[in-house]
C-alpha cells in the first residue's frame, strides 16, 4: 500500500472513531440528564404533597378561627342586647 492510501485510511478511521465516541458520550449525557429529571419529578411530587397537607392544615385553622369569631360576635351581640346598647 502506498503512503497516501494508509494516511487516507487512518484519517477516515479516526474521523469515524471520533464521531462514534461523540455519539456515545452524548447518549450517556442525555441518559444522565433524563435520570436527573426523573429524580426531580419525584421530589416535586413530594413537595406538592407537603404543600397540599400544609394548605389543608391552614384551611382547617382558618375555618376554626372563622367559627370562633362568629361565636364571639354572637356573644357580643347578646351582651349588647342585655346591656341595652
Amino acid at each position: 500500500m502506498e503512503n497516501t492510501v494508509v494516511v487516507a485510511l487512518i484519517s477516515s478511521g479516526s474521523s469515524v472513531l471520533v464521531a462514534m465516541t461523540a455519539l456515545i458520550l452524548n447518549y450517556r449525557g442525555f441518559a444522565s440528564i433524563e435520570s436527573r429529571f426523573a429524580s426531580l419529578d419525584g421530589r416535586m411530587a413530594a413537595f406538592e404533597n407537603r404543600m397540599t397537607a400544609f394548605e389543608n392544615r391552614m384551611d382547617a385553622r382558618l375555618n376554626l378561627m372563622q367559627s370562633t369569631i362568629s361565636s364571639l360576635l354572637t356573644d357580643v351581640a347578646l351582651l349588647k342586647d342585655k346591656a341595652g346598647l
